[in-house]
């Protein structure tokens, strides 16, 4: 099985008590074709531009009418690390303490890539960090990812070529559980204990194609900490050659990332921070509180 990539990206809310479903329809705002910049999805960025083969298809779908195409990209070879597909990040931070993502996927053909589906976080090292995944080996094998160094354990239950499956990840602040099928996997040690981005969805390009639909998201309330850490603002936004930071907490240190995890600027300035040299595109900020409290929202750099 080929190492393990995370990428990530875009937005989305979550607040208090939220449920949401995504399953890629019109009524949701979706259009037929690459799913890059629809409803906050950003894609893979490769050396001439973002990656065109990630799309919203109406080939197939486990509810409604359309679903998201995680395709082969033909212009690129096969890869080491999966890093083809669409990414999306939480507006505020998902609450550790009780969070539960489920959704629908089926693969297209066996010995092809691996399929990913990895829910990620920023680490003390402010570092990506994996705090749960689940993927869909090429062999027809399902793998849980159980810590932060990409340790895994297969399931029990595998999957069959061109049929859906349903998957679900619980966390809770001991926990991640996972299920194939609504038939519990396994349950490992909740080993981060940090709050949940986004998640992401890759592969390495060994061929084949996979269909994601049918995305539901559960979170539990944040309690008065979780909120105070999470008030932050940035202004402007977007910028262009300088930027502040809002915050009722003092900040003392400051980085920002690429989209694929890549630090470019670390200071300890909360105001007037010069982004002039950085390239046009979105990032992400994350500010760390006199108190040691992380905070992380988007930048976007014009």
């Amino acid at each position: 099985m080929n190492k393990f990539y995370i990428f990530a990206a875009a937005f989305i809310s979550s607040l208090g008590f939220a449920q949401q479903s995504t399953s890629f329809e019109a009524s949701e705002g979706f259009t037929l074709g690459t799913i890059h910049n629809q409803n906050g999805w950003v894609v893979t960025e490769g050396s001439d531009g973002f990656v065109t083969n990630q799309i919203i298809t109406d080939e197939t779908a486990s509810v409604g009418n359309f679903s998201f195409k995680n395709a082969n990209e033909p212009g690129f070879g096969d890869q080491w690390f999966p890093i083809f597909g669409a990414v999306k990040t939480f507006e505020t931070p998902a609450n550790h303490n009780n969070f539960t993502i489920s959704y629908d996927v089926k693969a297209t053909e066996k010995l092809g890539a691996d399929f990913e589906f990895t829910l990620y976080a920023i680490d003390d090292q402010e570092e990506f960090v994996p705090i749960a995944g689940i993927g869909i080996e090429n062999r027809g094998f399902i793998y849980m990812i159980k810590d932060i160094d990409y340790g895994f354990e297969y399931a029990t239950s595998e999957w069959e070529i061109n049929q859906w499956i349903n998957i679900k990840i619980e966390v809770t602040a001991t926990d991640i559980k996972y299920y194939v099928d609504n038939i519990l996997q396994g349950t490992f040690a909740n080993s981060t204990s940090l709050d949940i981005l986004g998640f992401n969805m890759l592969h390495n390009n060994y061929g084949g194609d996979a269909y994601y639909d049918n995305i539901q998201i559960t979170t539990g309330p944040l309690n008065t900490a979780d909120f105070t850490k999470q008030s932050l603002a940035l202004y402007p936004n977007p910028a262009t050659n300088s930027v502040s930071i809002n915050s009722e907490s003092d900040i003392i240190n400051v980085g920002i990332f690429t989209l694929n995890g890549q630090k470019v600027l670390e200071t300890i300035q909360s105001s007037n921070i010069d982004i002039s040299g950085l390239s046009q595109g979105l990032y992400l900020l994350t500010a760390t509180d006199i108190s040691g409290n992380k905070t992380t929202t988007k930048l976007l750099k014009r």
